[in-house]
């Protein structure tokens, strides 16, 4: 496996037990997930749907002008079946690219993970046909996602409003994204100014991911950073920001849900 570029023969099952040793060892051991790892080492899998190289601006303004009607998650997968149905046609002439629409907001509006990534992890795990390749280019695009100034896609034609900022988001939970370009902006959620913005973000996601999948077509790619860099930071999956929300920031909600009294 490569890990920062680097082909050091570690598998995924090494780097788990390694990190545990230096960082939550024990926290491991009594889940049982050394165990677990045994079998989580890179494979690869059978796959229809061929890749070709795409001009990345071309993805992202398609991908721009679906937001509007998908929302992020379908809008960056038609970026690329729609390239990719001329280009290729085969199994991606009658892709469903609305069965992932439930992916937007963070899951059904739910504000977890940013419904780009998803999306654009589909179209990875659809080609590179292998579980490391697939990992380590979602990983790298995570970490574009949460410590990049985004977004500075440029459309050819700007569709709901004129916008002001680019924020980095520290990470790439979507309520926590989306509402620190809002406090800077100064705008609210349903308004054409965030729309807008996550209609640019996510053809930003969908452009670096075309950028990876040509450069791995070239036999080019190497990854940019460790795959579970926080299991072995933190010894669990995680992440660094958790005051972000769990701290002073915790919003008031306006109602109280019957489930969360019981």
């Amino acid at each position: 496996m490569t890990i920062n570029g680097n082909n050091d023969g570690l598998s995924r099952r090494d780097l788990i037990i390694n990190s545990g040793k230096a960082a939550a060892g024990a926290a491991i051991l009594s889940i049982g997930a050394l165990n677990a790892v045994k079998t989580a080492d890179a494979y690869e899998y059978a796959s229809t749907f061929k890749y070709e190289k795409l001009d990345p601006h071309e993805v992202g303004q398609v991908t721009y002008e679906n937001y509007f009607k998908r929302w992020c998650t379908s809008s960056v997968i038609a970026g690329f079946v729609e390239a990719l149905k001329k280009k290729v046609g085969s199994s991606w002439k009658d892709f469903p690219i609305d069965a992932y629409r439930w992916g937007h907001g963070g899951m059904a509006g739910w504000g977890a993970l940013c419904g780009t990534m998803p999306g654009a992890g589909v179209i990875i795990g659809l080609v590179t046909k292998n579980t490391d390749t697939a990992e380590e280019m979602t990983n790298d695009l995570a970490f574009y996602y949460s410590y990049t100034e985004l977004p500075d896609f440029e459309p050819s034609k700007i569709i709901k409003a004129q916008i002001k900022h680019m924020t980095i988001a520290g990470t790439p939970v979507c309520h926590i994204s989306v509402g620190r370009w809002m406090r800077a902006e100064g705008v609210a959620f349903l308004t054409d100014q965030r729309a807008e913005r996550c209609a640019r973000l996510a053809a930003n996601i969908a452009m670096e991911t075309t950028k990876m999948l040509n450069a791995w077509v070239d036999g080019k790619y190497a990854p940019k950073h460790q795959p579970l860099y926080n299991v072995a930071s933190n010894g669990i999956t995680s992440q660094n920001n958790c005051k972000d929300c769990h701290g002073q920031y915790v919003p008031s909600p306006n109602k109280t849900y019957e489930t969360l009294k019981k």
